[in-house]
């Protein structure tokens, strides 16, 4: 009997622990989409607001692309939701070296503080091809600091998929394929498995109601949706 109890104990230490660690992962994978979406729909700014955090310090890489003639596009980040870019049209510059152009301007304007900025030419995107549609990607793309500690609970998830005996899902397959591919799979296997962190009734003991692959795919699908919404408002808000 004791040693049952003891068992029970550290069962529900153990179970204290999962919920925990589900609800922190889960505010790991918001923050790091948020720095995703700060990254992918970056505030307005233009050449002042470079100048000021070149100048400053806050930020000493700059990423120049000419996709069009007489047109240069420019991004720089300050920080984590700290993601800038503007359009500067260039007519004075011969075709084909407008980004060159404007880096030697913005060089020119800095003066000595212009030999501890790094200006890279190219679009960020261009070497992940159509792997852009991967979330789990992009993070190590982007935002390739932040993708550690989301990394590590995607990890964690994942083993967590595989090695548990208890799951509502008949299949770990399904997360893994939501998950690993999608990305938005990781907040709804957290929020889902092994039973949901929010429930309108309190769960009988050994309570398992099924989770089968449709509902796998619709809670990826609502998580999905969610993202899109967050990403939308981030767009407009940063306009």
């Amino acid at each position: 009997m004791a040693r049952f109890r003891a068992w029970g104990v550290d069962e529900r230490h153990t179970a204290q622990a999962a919920l925990v660690f589900r609800v922190l992962a889960l505010v790991v994978l918001a923050a790091g989409f948020l720095g995703l979406c700060s990254s992918l729909f970056p505030a307005r700014a233009g050449v002042p607001e470079l100048l000021r955090d070149l100048r400053s310090g806050d930020a000493s890489v700059v990423q120049v692309t000419s996709p069009d003639v007489g047109e240069v596009r420019v991004f720089w980040s300050t920080g984590f939701l700290g993601d800038h870019a503007f359009t500067y049209h260039d007519d004075l510059s011969l075709p084909g070296a407008e980004a060159e152009h404007f880096t030697a301007d913005v060089k020119e304007r800095l003066g000595e503080q212009a030999a501890g900025v790094t200006f890279e030419e190219g679009d960020r995107f261009d070497a992940l091809g159509f792997l852009d549609v991967l979330v789990p990607l992009m993070y190590w793309f982007v935002m390739p600091h932040f993708a550690w500690p989301v990394a590590a609970c995607c990890l964690v998830a994942v083993v967590d998929m595989v090695a548990r005996r208890d799951l509502r899902t008949p299949s770990a397959g399904y997360w893994l394929l939501a998950s690993v591919v999608f990305g938005f799979g990781f907040p709804a296997y957290l929020w889902s498995e092994p039973r949901p962190l929010w429930s309108r009734r309190t769960p009988a003991p050994g309570d398992r109601p099924g989770m089968t692959g449709l509902r796998v795919a619709g809670a990826t699908a609502c998580w999905a949706g969610v993202g899109v919404a967050v990403m939308v408002a981030v767009a407009l808000g940063r306009q």
